[in-house]
């Protein structure tokens, strides 16, 4: 059985720790308050959950196609099935 994910973002959600509710409550040596966490938003990355800038294939995806990245990384166009 296959299924079909669909990331529909081309570049990684940034999560600032300075933002994240409760980071008031820590003391000035726990804060780490330019810290930033890039997560993987288009599924191609090695070190998931973490981005390792995979999303850099996706740029020149065209809108409205569909995609298949092998196990080399190499894109596919998929032919629209839906």
């Amino acid at each position: 059985m296959s299924r079909i994910i669909v990331h529909e973002r081309n570049h990684p959600y940034v999560v600032k720790l300075k933002d994240l509710p409760g980071i008031g409550n820590l003391t000035k040596e726990e804060k780490v308050l330019n810290y930033e966490i890039h997560l993987c938003a288009c599924g191609l990355s090695k070190n998931k959950p973490f981005c390792d800038g995979s999303h850099a294939k996706t740029q020149s995806e065209e809108q409205g196609k569909m995609y298949d990245y092998d196990e080399k990384y190499e894109r596919h166009e998929l032919q629209n099935r839906y």
